[in-house]
């Protein structure tokens, strides 16, 4: 899908990304595994979900005709920082759209997450305006988001310092889930189980990079 992009908005999403001290690798493909028994195993795929906004649905199967397909295609910018000796950083989808000059691109968008005041699920989205949520890929390859404290082990005026040890947590979902009036089976952020949405199911999400 082709957009056309302000000079205004491009010129916002461009510095947003340029602005992190990172390496990016890639490409890749994010394969959707569910636990023993499941029948979920397929990828995630960019789909849209409002005006240069995506959310990251699920694509049952294997990967469509041609894995050049772009919506599948996924990138990691690395900052330079360790958590459980795996790199953190962000998680990358190249928006498509047509400059000025009529010519193909693309601009780095960003997944964030976006939280609902009546669910304990998050909806991980692609967009200029979310908070960006910090992730990673552990030795095998599996995607964790990851957090410096824990609010379950604060106390009544105690100043919880954080002391640079991240942890890494896998709590990703495919649930069933509305975008500004899109109803897709996509990829969810459970904050804490049990799940309010009762669509969801667990699910392991595995970076795979294409054959050489």
């Amino acid at each position: 899908m082709k957009f056309q992009l302000s000079a205004l908005l491009l010129g916002v999403a461009t510095t947003a990304v340029s602005a992190q001290n990172s390496n990016q690798t890639g490409p890749f493909y994010l394969h959707i595994v569910g636990g023993e028994g499941s029948s979920i195993d397929g990828y995630a795929g960019s789909c849209h979900a409002g005006a240069a906004i995506e959310g990251v649905c699920y694509g049952a199967g294997g990967l469509p005709d041609g894995t050049d397909n772009h919506s599948y295609i996924y990138y990691f910018n690395d900052t330079l920082t360790e958590v459980d000796g795996a790199p953190v950083g962000e998680l990358i989808w190249k928006l498509p759209y047509t400059d000025s000059d009529g010519n193909s691109a693309t601009v780095d968008q960003i997944l964030g997450l976006q939280y609902s005041v009546n669910s304990n699920v998050a909806a991980p989205m692609f967009g200029f305006s979310y908070p960006y949520a910090n992730i990673g890929f552990d030795a095998d390859g599996k995607l964790f988001a990851y957090n410096y404290v824990d609010d379950s082990t604060f106390t009544p005026g105690t100043n919880p310092a954080p002391s640079g040890q991240g942890k890494a947590y896998y709590q990703w979902y495919v649930c069933w889930q509305y975008f500004t009036g899109y109803y897709y089976q996509s990829i969810a952020w459970v904050v804490s189980d049990p799940p309010h949405n009762p669509t969801c199911e667990a699910v392991t999400i595995i970076q795979v990079f294409p054959s050489s």
